[in-house]
């Protein structure tokens, strides 16, 4: 009796703990759709703890991030930067699963102008397929097409284009004490020296 009641625990405690990684993937995707993005990745990281296989969790939480990425662009590295970890991740969980894949592609070719390391990795997915996959083609063309776009000329352009906002966001980000006149006065010699 003992060890019936035992096992009914064990399983109730089990049954538990899954019902609470659903409940935080259902959550997760209802902040998705009403686009509280932020919410919605910090909800399928709390799935993904409790469960790290879980793909579908890698796949969203990537999607959310790619959404938070795209809101604060061009100031977004550091959620591309987990799009694309949660995307590979996702990937690797499901191999044959295409939609992760192409999300992964999709993201890896938006990100191709200022990284020539991700340019690289889509030419390796495009490896892996088959040339007879339906998708093969088209994301073929794609990555022709995104890397006529990042030859060296191109890619140049694009950095000098992009260092100005860059620049913007680093001023912006200094403490107002190192931009007042009185600190940059101060630093200065006396005139007649």
């Amino acid at each position: 009796m003992k060890l019936t009641l035992r096992i009914l625990m064990l399983l109730a405690g089990f049954a538990g703990e899954a019902a609470g990684q659903g409940a935080e993937f259902l959550a997760g995707r209802a902040y998705y759709s009403e686009g509280e993005f932020s919410k919605a990745a910090a909800r399928f990281q709390l799935a993904l703890n409790a469960n790290p296989g879980d793909a579908e969790a890698c796949y969203w939480a990537g999607m959310a991030y790619q959404r938070l990425a795209d809101i604060a662009t061009p100031f977004g590295a550091k959620d591309r930067s987990k799009t694309r970890a949660y995307l590979t991740r996702a990937m690797n969980l499901a191999p044959g699963r295409s939609e992760y894949r192409q999300a992964l592609f999709d993201v890896l070719l938006d990100s191709a102008y200022s990284s020539r390391k991700a340019l690289r990795y889509a030419a390796d997915i495009l490896l892996t397929m088959s040339e007879s996959d339906p998708d093969y083609s088209e994301m073929r063309r794609r990555y022709d097409n995104e890397k006529r776009l990042n030859s060296p000329a191109q890619a140049r352009f694009g950095r000098l284009f992009l260092m100005a906002p860059r620049a913007a966001y680093r001023i912006a980000a200094l403490p107002a004490s190192a931009l007042s006149p009185r600190h940059a006065t101060a630093s200065l010699p006396p005139s007649g020296q």
